[in-house]
């Protein structure tokens, strides 16, 4: 499963860069940039999601864990339960849905902003994609049985996501060693 997802995401994400640059290309948007920064004026709206957005996503994430601290007894600085039981399980998996999302975030962030300086729509939708995935998988996962959080469709968004704007990453680098804007 794993590598169908890397391979599927990895190709939709090759063809929505190359679909934005045609596009922003006809519509001569490539280059139109924002003083005093250089960026184009659509970069605001990667900062605002990907960076901002993101950010109280993973407070609001961080405060179910807080919330389930109390109803399930876990004092800090416990990071897991011990136990087998269903409150121990069903912490555990509202931590994890938290801790996981904080394992790839830097990657995340780095990576939408740099990509985001050539592909600032593609990488702007797929930071809300990640938004809505990350709530979306957490949710799933605190139910307490970890095989939930893959129930909704836009769980899987959190791995298209972050490939995507490595994606966008890395078109960013070739794009200023090829010298194509």
């Amino acid at each position: 499963m794993a590598t169908s997802i890397l391979t599927k995401s990895i190709a939709a994400s090759v063809a929505a860069c190359a679909t934005e640059f045609a596009i922003c290309s006809k519509l001569g948007l490539l280059g139109v940039a924002c003083a005093p920064l250089g960026l184009p004026a659509a970069f605001s709206a990667v900062v605002a999601v990907n960076l901002v957005g993101s950010t109280f996503t993973l407070m609001g994430l961080g405060f179910k864990v807080s919330k389930a601290r109390e109803e399930y007894g876990v004092e800090y600085p416990t990071m897991y339960a011990t136990g087998t039981d269903a409150k121990s399980t069903k912490f555990n998996c509202t931590q994890r849905g938290h801790q996981q999302a904080l394992e790839t975030y830097t990657s995340f962030v780095a990576c939408s902003l740099i990509g985001g300086i050539t592909h600032p729509y593609f990488v702007a939708a797929a930071g809300i994609a990640w938004i809505v995935g990350r709530w979306k998988w957490a949710g799933g996962y605190a139910t307490g049985d970890p095989k939930a959080r893959y129930e909704s469709f836009w769980s899987r968004f959190i791995w298209f996501s972050l490939l995507g704007v490595m994606t966008a990453a890395m078109s960013t680098a070739v794009r200023a060693v090829t010298g194509l804007y």
